[in-house]
């Protein structure tokens, strides 16, 4: 899997942070990571995008567990992981593997549990993804679910980074022609166009200490270029989100109540 590079071309449009950007509003970081607003609610985030529709949350990491709000009755839930650590001297990711929520240092506006992924020094890739269903398709082995989000606009959560953390971080988002599970690309061509793991997606723009809230449209996402070419995310098969992490360096990364709007 290589870790998609995106063009800074289409970041602005692409990624709309709640907390800061376009707004005269801002924000501190407290001693406990959490953000304080200066005036205003931004730090507990935008009302306008409470689900209404119960199923538009995809986790709230409040159980805390592996499994999503929305997987439990699919088997979706949270992963991390990275390239061979022998193919990088060092290389290290906490947790590997099944990813359960964790206490948020003085919690986060009412919310308790985060998603909390550290590590450092993976040469070609290293992740923590939440998938939207596993299961057996026509009596197959076990794989990734797709899920039809064709009536949404896009997804949001919050996010922040440890003190010591790149801030180089990109959410991606797969569909039937990047992830292998759906059949169509395929997994052993490192690039071309049947190659796999092209997903669309965008660098998280001001991402820092402080908790920010991401909105970010499907239309605002693109693909590196290296796999199978499409004019637009397929969203009425999405099978992850997936957080790409810093290359070479240490990250320490935490995201929080992600749903679709």
């Amino acid at each position: 899997m290589n870790r998609p590079v995106v063009s800074a071309a289409f970041v602005a449009c692409a990624l709309l942070v709640m907390n800061g950007c376009g707004s005269s509003s801002s924000s501190e970081t407290r001693a406990d990571g959490s953000a304080q607003s200066s005036g205003d609610a931004a730090a507990c985030g935008d009302p306008s995008l409470a689900a209404v529709d119960p199923t538009a949350l995809i986790d709230d990491m409040e159980a805390p567990d592996s499994a999503t709000a929305m997987g439990a009755a699919r088997g979706g839930g949270w992963w991390a992981g990275g390239d061979d650590p022998s193919k990088a001297a060092g290389a290290s990711i906490t947790p590997d593997g099944v990813v359960s929520a964790e206490k948020i240092p003085g919690g986060r506006c009412g919310s308790v549990y985060a998603n909390h992924v550290t590590g450092q020094g993976f040469g070609t890739w290293a992740i923590m993804n939440v998938s939207f269903g596993w299961g057996s398709v026509d009596g197959g082995e076990g794989a990734q679910l797709p899920y039809d989000a064709s009536f949404r606009t896009g997804i949001t959560f919050w996010a922040r980074v440890g003190d010591t953390s790149s801030a180089d971080v990109s959410v991606k988002i797969s569909d039937k022609y990047s992830n292998d599970a759906g059949g169509i690309c395929d997994k052993s061509v490192a690039s071309g166009s049947t190659s796999c793991y092209d997903h669309f997606g965008a660098p998280l723009t001001k991402l820092s200490t402080t908790w920010q809230q991401y909105k970010v449209p499907f239309r605002g996402l693109s693909q590196e270029g290296f796999g199978i070419p499409r004019d637009s995310l397929d969203t009425s098969s999405l099978y992850d989100v997936e957080f790409m992490l810093p290359r070479g360096t240490t990250f320490d990364l935490w995201v929080d109540d992600i749903s679709f709007y």
